[in-house]
């Protein structure tokens, strides 16, 4: 393990453990340089075949000790503590595992604008903002300030250097007053860049039909952006949706025999989303008034 610089982490339970190990894994490895990187992957309760089996094929599994909250919360906890306790990595990718698969390899953006934070944001979102509370975080109402019209970087795949994210969850993750919150991480991140600032990569990086302004197409299993005729290969593809009636890919997985679009759900959520916020801008005027 010592020796390489740079990390990819995730955090799973059973739920989604056979994707882990069949599609995100596989098509991580499949795509992926992976000569300078070493896989993490945090346990969150899997079985001891899919633990043997990911270890037997070169990848870290630590058992998380940071299981009090939503797992979308404490996994960072639980990726700040690795990283302090190994201190030789550089930079760290965190990524979801039970909606992406890799397409193409993106290890040179751990070589690219390594002081900052990287990561895609949505053209199309919710207004993740309004979730937040004096409940769950402390300052929810400067966050929410801060947050206003901001475009919403998605946590689902986003590359740091290690001392950033080592004081991003320190900083951010103390403000947390309700571990359980869902949606909490997606706040904190956006709030820290946003003050800290980062660098915005193209949307091929992180790529969620559901929120993107691009065209794209599907060819045997393989997503596509299609600009002026012509199609580029998309590196990061995320399935993203909270809820299986939300996400915008059916059959969503690796390999040729996957991926079915659902246009009409991009279409509503699309709507859904810019309805609502327009109506939350019409009546910040009218409150003004």
């Amino acid at each position: 393990m010592a020796g390489k610089k740079y990390l990819i982490a995730t955090a799973c339970n059973r739920k989604y453990e056979d994707f882990l190990l069949n599609h995100w894994f596989r098509s991580l490895k499949d795509n992926v340089d992976l000569s300078e990187i070493d896989v993490l992957i945090m346990d969150y309760g899997l079985s001891e075949n899919i633990i043997q089996k990911l270890s037997e094929q070169g990848a870290i599994v630590r058992k998380a000790n940071r299981v009090d909250g939503h797992i979308n919360n404490t996994r960072f906890l639980e990726l700040a503590d690795f990283l302090k306790e190994n201190s030789f990595y550089k930079q760290v990718i965190l990524c979801d595992s039970g909606d992406i698969i890799f397409q193409d390899d993106f290890s040179h953006l751990f070589k690219e604008n390594t002081t900052q934070i990287r990561a895609v944001t949505e053209d199309f979102s919710p207004n993740m903002d309004m979730i937040i509370s004096e409940a769950k975080v402390e300052n929810a109402d400067e966050i929410r300030k801060k947050l206003w019209k901001k475009q919403l970087i998605n946590a689902g795949f986003v590359v740091y250097p290690c001392d950033v994210y080592i004081d991003f969850v320190e900083r951010a993750f103390s403000k947390v007053k309700d571990s359980q919150a869902w949606g909490v991480d997606m706040i904190l991140l956006n709030y820290y860049a946003y003050e800290n600032g980062f660098f915005k990569l193209p949307v091929i990086y992180n790529f969620i039909p559901t929120t993107a302004r691009v065209r794209y197409k599907i060819e045997d299993g393989i997503f596509y952006i299609v600009k002026n005729g012509e199609k580029m290969k998309v590196y990061v593809v995320h399935n993203a949706g909270g809820y299986k009636a939300f996400r915008p890919v059916l059959k969503f997985g690796y390999g040729k025999n996957y991926n079915i679009p659902r246009p009409l759900t991009i279409f509503t959520l699309r709507i859904f989303y810019i309805s609502l916020y327009g109506l939350r801008h019409l009546g910040s005027i009218f409150r003004k008034r």
